[in-house]
């Protein structure tokens, strides 16, 4: 059973208002990795994620994604030249 992306990104806002602030990206964490458990395809994943900028930070993390890493080779290249 399929659940619709847009169904599954208003069930995450409503019930993250119910979680204490400091407890939503632990939730976030966990409702994403659930989801990806699914075989839901990247293209899917990155969709949901766009719902909040917790969502957006999990797919980061689970991903593999840091954007300090990437941020800190580029200024490392520049000191070599």
């Amino acid at each position: 059973m399929s659940i619709e992306l847009d169904a599954l990104g208003e069930v995450w806002l409503t019930c993250k208002e119910y979680i204490a602030p400091k407890d939503r990206q632990a939730a976030a964490d966990h409702v994403l990795a659930i989801v990806a458990d699914h075989n839901i395809v990247e293209r899917d994943l990155k969709t949901f994620a766009g719902t909040d900028s917790y969502l957006k930070r999990s797919l980061q993390e689970y991903l593999g994604e840091d954007e300090t890493e990437e941020a800190d080779y580029d200024e490392d290249e520049d000191d070599d030249y």
